[in-house]
C-alpha cells in the first residue's frame, strides 16, 4: 500500500473477506483521510498487516525524478503516483508522451520495467547500469555496486518550505553533481521490438553539455540490449535475483548488451 493514492493490492481471497465487514467498518472510520487509511484499518481489524511491496511508489517529491526510476528497487513496478507536478520523465517530451513511450516497454515485458541489471567492461573501464525500458548510464572507471544501488537525488522534497526534515526520505540517497561532466552518460530508451521470447530495446545517447570524455565514451551515441522476455511465477517473485549482463567485445558508435541469468556463484562486479 501506497499511502496517500499511489495505490493499494489485496489478495482474492482477502477481498472476499473484507466485502463482508467493509460497510460497518467504513462507519468506524469517518475521521480518516482516503480510502488507504480506511482500507488499512479495516485490514487490520481483520487480523491482516502490510506486507512490503517496494513496486508502489507514491512519488512524494518534485522536478525531476530520473535519480528514482533509474535506481528502481528488485521489484516489478506496480505504480506511479503524482506524475502531474514533476518534470516528464523523457527529455523533449510532454508528460503523456512520456508515459506513452514508457509503455512501449511495459507493453512487450512488464515484468522487466526499470529492473537494474549492471555490466563491467574491464578492457575500457566503463561500469554500466541499465534500468530496463527507461535509461541506461555510462560511468568512466570501477563503481561498486552498493553505491550505485543509491537513489541520485535529481529531485527536490514535496514540501517547498525548507526545514530539516525536508529532504529526508525513506531510502539511501547520494549527490546528483551540479556539473554535467561530472555525471555518467546517459542513453534514453528508443524503441522496443521482441520475437519469440527474446525481446531488444534500443537507447540514444542524450546530450548535456560540452564535456571531455574519454575516447570510447565519446564515441558512443546508441546501446542495444538483448533480454529474455521475464515472466514472474510465485517462486521468482519470493526469491528474485538480479541479473547480469555483458557488453559484447568490439563496439565502437554502438555498445550491444546481452542480458542472462547470472552463474550459481556469480558476482556483479568489475573482473579483475
Amino acid at each position: 500500500m501506497a499511502f496517500g493514492g499511489g495505490g493499494f493490492a489485496i489478495s482474492h481471497s482477502l477481498a472476499w473477506a473484507l466485502a463482508r465487514v467493509l460497510d460497518s467498518c467504513l462507519l468506524r472510520y469517518p475521521h480518516l483521510y482516503g480510502s488507504d487509511a480506511r482500507v488499512f484499518s479495516c485490514l487490520a481489524e481483520l487480523g491482516v498487516e502490510l506486507t512490503r511491496e517496494p513496486g508502489f511508489h507514491q512519488v512524494d517529491v518534485r522536478g525531476d525524478i530520473f535519480g528514482m526510476l533509474s535506481a528502481h528497487p528488485l521489484s516489478p513496478l506496480l505504480s506511479l503516483h503524482h506524475l502531474d507536478v514533476v518534470d516528464p520523465i523523457f527529455p523533449s517530451m510532454t508528460r503523456a508522451q512520456a508515459l506513452e513511450h514508457l509503455f512501449k516497454a511495459v507493453n512487450v515485458d512488464p515484468g522487466r520495467v526499470l529492473q537494474q541489471t549492471f555490466c563491467y567492461d574491464r578492457a575500457n573501464s566503463l561500469t554500466v547500469s541499465v534500468a530496463w525500458g527507461y535509461a541506461i548510464q555510462v560511468f568512466e572507471g570501477n563503481h561498486f555496486l552498493p553505491d550505485l544501488l543509491q537513489l541520485q537525488k535529481t529531485f527536490k522534497p514535496w514540501r517547498r518550505n525548507r526545514n530539516i526534515f525536508s529532504s529526508l526520505y525513506m531510502f539511501n540517497t547520494r549527490e546528483y553533481p551540479n556539473d554535467p561532466c561530472k555525471r555518467p552518460v546517459v542513453f534514453f530508451l528508443e524503441s522496443v521490438a521482441s520475437g519469440l521470447s527474446k525481446v531488444w530495446t534500443d537507447y540514444t545517447r542524450h546530450i548535456v553539455g560540452n564535456c571531455s570524455r574519454t575516447m570510447v565514451v565519446n564515441n558512443l551515441e546508441q546501446i542495444r540490449v538483448f533480454s529474455p522476455k521475464l515472466d514472474f511465477d510465485i517462486g521468482e517473485v519470493k526469491d528474485l535475483r538480479r541479473q547480469c549482463c555483458d557488453i559484447l567485445p568490439s563496439f565502437s558508435r554502438s555498445m550491444v548488451i546481452n542480458i542472462r541469468q547470472c552463474g550459481v556463484d556469480e558476482l556483479i562486479s568489475m573482473k579483475t
